[in-house]
């Protein structure tokens, strides 16, 4: 009965996390961004086989020991998707541009992300440099 409603988790969750990146057109968009439009069902593909690997991957007790350098690549690249997720996010509810056109901030709008950028890598550093050794 607990395999069965874990699975049930599974499905519920896996199916919410799909359903929340075709709702915000991660994929479409940065094919869009990169002339690349023809490979979408590629792009597709590669995030489904990859979500299906490292699931069953977790069940598994295979572990894989990387050096400090491919652990700050693995690290960059998810900040990268998780950074990206974020974007997608406020693009889809035009979070930002209402936010600047409100407060009249369209001279500003470099600094802005700069800031958003920054602070968010700045953030990460400290918690994972000194918070959470």
């Amino acid at each position: 009965m607990a395999a069965f409603v874990g699975l049930s988790e599974g499905v519920v969750v896996g199916s919410a996390l799909v359903a929340f990146i075709t709702l915000l057109d991660i994929v479409p968009r940065l094919a869009q961004l990169s002339n690349t439009e023809n490979s979408i069902k590629k792009y597709e593909r590669v995030i489904v086989f990859s979500a299906t690997i490292v699931s069953l991957w977790s069940f598994s007790d295979i572990n894989i020991y990387t050096g400090k350098i491919m652990l700050v690549i693995i690290g960059f690249l998810m900040g990268v998707f998780i950074g990206l997720l974020a974007a997608a996010l406020a693009e889809v509810t035009n979070v930002i541009p209402v936010l600047v056109n409100k407060c009249q901030l369209n001279d500003f709008i470099r600094y802005i992300f700069f800031s958003l950028a920054s602070g968010k890598v700045a953030g990460s550093l400290i918690y994972w440099l000194f918070i959470n050794k």
